[in-house]
């Protein structure tokens, strides 16, 4: 599929924000795509950068202190360097995110209904009736129970569960080409994330729509996406299919994140595996790897030249490591 095929091209993304100590580059050149009706995972520990650059790729980064540069093609429009009013155009009908903390998301003094009409009557000009109307539609879509009753209640009358799938609702108003959902089930009971999880499926493939999964667990992606990015440091350290990225990958610090991921099979009480040292700090990169310092398989090349991506063997399977892991080995999705 060409670039012009594609739903989404970044380029060599970089996002810098100035601190008082310092630049602190949170995203330091990312590229890749995205196709048409396609469900990508971002995964990494927090701090990694994944949550910048999906607002970065929204272009929901601050107004002031921060430095963007790089390409971010979202279905034809340049999101860098765009104006807010331009932005303001793509939010919710090309673009629209599902945040992390839904009670954060959602204001406490307005009803569930009125902030659903409220993008409806702005983005797509809805009288007030047709607004109600199709709000309700959306809160029955994303399986809230008694809609119009909920349409009147505000957003502390309703469960964590209710309250994430309303702002899906919100989210969906506006019909988009791409949802982003960051961390959209952190918080949430395993029953409930299960519940999120699977309401996300279902309504990219009514809707035909591509979404992008930022999130910290790699069980949460296993089986619900096509391709995986695993970030450390504002980077790409490795990137393919999800059969790729479980059974393959050849990054040490993929294989520290599976490892450390609770596995059903583990008898009760076993202690979860954790991945050594502390992330790295932004702010004082070393020269070399950012993973060198917790990497049992470093050496004196990885502490002094960073490795840039290369290629696995299949198409599309790249990594980032001076030492990789065998391909013989891997872990399998749980």
């Amino acid at each position: 599929m060409s670039e012009n095929e594609k739903l989404l091209v970044v380029k060599d993304l970089v996002t810098t924000f100035a601190t008082p100590g310092g630049p602190l580059p949170a995203v330091g050149g990312v590229s890749f795509d995205l196709d048409q009706n396609e469900t990508l995972g971002i995964v990494g520990e927090s701090g990694s950068g994944k949550t910048v650059l999906s607002r970065t790729i929204m272009g929901l980064q601050p107004r002031t202190n921060v430095t963007v540069s790089g390409s971010a093609l979202l279905n034809g429009f340049e999101v860098v360097g765009a104006s807010e009013r331009a932005k303001r155009q793509i939010w919710g009908t090309d673009v629209a995110m599902v945040f992390q903390d839904p009670m954060t998301s959602l204001n406490p003094v307005m009803r569930i209904g009125k902030q659903i009409d409220e993008s409806l009557r702005v983005r797509h000009g809805m009288s007030r009736s047709s607004a109600k109307h199709r709000a309700i539609e959306l809160l029955e879509l994303v399986g809230i129970p008694s809609p119009q009753q909920r349409y009147s209640a505000y957003p502390g009358q309703l469960s964590g569960g209710m309250r994430q799938r309303v702002v899906i609702a919100i989210a969906l108003a506006g019909s988009p080409k791409l949802l982003m959902a960051d961390e959209p089930t952190t918080g949430l009971d395993v029953t409930i994330q299960a519940q999120i999880l699977n309401l996300l499926d279902e309504l990219k493939e009514r809707l035909k729509m591509s979404v992008i999964l930022v999130t910290h667990d790699l069980g949460v992606v296993a089986t619900r996406t096509s391709r995986i990015i695993v970030m450390y440091a504002g980077r790409i350290v490795e990137m393919g299919t999800t059969r790729d990225v479980f059974q393959d990958h050849r990054m040490p610090y993929t294989r520290a994140l599976l490892e450390s991921s609770p596995k059903v099979a583990s008898p009760s009480h076993t202690r979860l595996v954790t991945i050594p040292g502390r992330p790295p700090n932004l702010l004082k990169l070393a020269a070399g790897c950012s993973f060198a310092p917790r990497c049992a398989y470093a050496t004196d090349r990885c502490r002094q030249e960073r490795p840039e991506l290369q290629p696995a063997g299949d198409p599309g399977h790249l990594f980032a490591c001076w030492n990789p892991l065998p391909t013989t080995r891997g872990a399998t999705p749980q």
